[in-house]
């Protein structure tokens, strides 16, 4: 039995071999101690602030990775992305000893946000602060019951400050009018254009990660050399593209 390659085929696995041996060539300067400048994002340093002011007041950091699922709807990636954001921010509280509470709009989300949480506070050394009720099944894939549903959790209940990652539409207005009203500090961000103008109206211009600015927080959060240097070589690679295109 023979395999055949498409040109489209092709192109991909070009496009993946380029990608791994750019971020080889990142990942090893790195691995040696290299230090990688990075563009302020001010934004995300707001988040290490929340942790601590949870610590000190009793108060909680509400996460949402989105309403995107695990199950191959759209925003898998944007779930992903927001699940591994979670787990430097669940590092974050950990070590401060607050609380975390993550509300997802997929089951096998929620799982996933369990797990991801429950490990940092089990590599923390502080298993026992670990909550799994702070974890909640809002709805399944239901943006507007879910978006109802995250609402309901953060009104009028006191909070140190609210990260939203992940895909948004619209509907987000319904939690960010909240959030805003109730002046709770915020940092949000999406890929979706429709959501970005209320994020930037609800949450003010200095808290709004903008598109793609979304995937470089888990570098920006935990700086460790692997998600460095995978930034570094989407950069290279985006710069590569641009190349090609004005050369074409």
């Amino acid at each position: 039995m023979s395999l055949a390659f498409g040109a489209s085929t092709v192109f991909i696995l070009l496009a993946i071999l380029i990608f791994v041996l750019l971020f080889f060539a990142a990942w090893i300067p790195l691995e040696r101690g290299r230090e990688m400048l990075l563009r302020p994002m001010q934004m995300l340093g707001k988040i290490r602030q929340m942790s601590e002011e949870a610590a000190e007041t009793g108060t909680t950091v509400h996460f949402s990775p989105g309403t995107g699922g695990l199950n191959g709807q759209a925003g898998t990636a944007e779930t992903l992305n927001g699940l591994t954001t979670l787990s430097a921010v669940a590092r974050q509280n950990a070590r401060t000893r607050s609380k975390l509470v993550a509300s997802t709009n997929d089951g096998l989300t929620y799982l996933a946000a369990e797990d991801v949480s429950r490990i940092e506070y089990i590599r923390a050394g502080r298993e026992k602060d670990y909550n799994a009720e702070k974890s909640r099944f809002i709805s399944q894939q239901d943006r507007m019951a879910y978006m109802a549903g995250l609402n309901y959790e953060i009104s009028d209940k006191p909070m140190a400050g609210a990260v939203f990652l992940g895909r948004f539409g619209d509907e987000y207005l319904l939690a960010g009018d909240t959030l805003a009203r109730q002046n709770v500090p915020q940092v949000v961000g999406s890929t979706q254009v429709e959501a970005l103008p209320l994020m930037l109206g609800t949450a003010g211009m200095d808290n709004v990660l903008l598109g793609e600015e979304v995937y470089a927080a888990p570098a920006y959060l935990d700086r460790e050399a692997s998600k460095l240097a995978s930034l570094q070589a989407q950069d290279w690679l985006r710069l590569a593209i641009m190349a090609l295109i004005i050369l074409g």
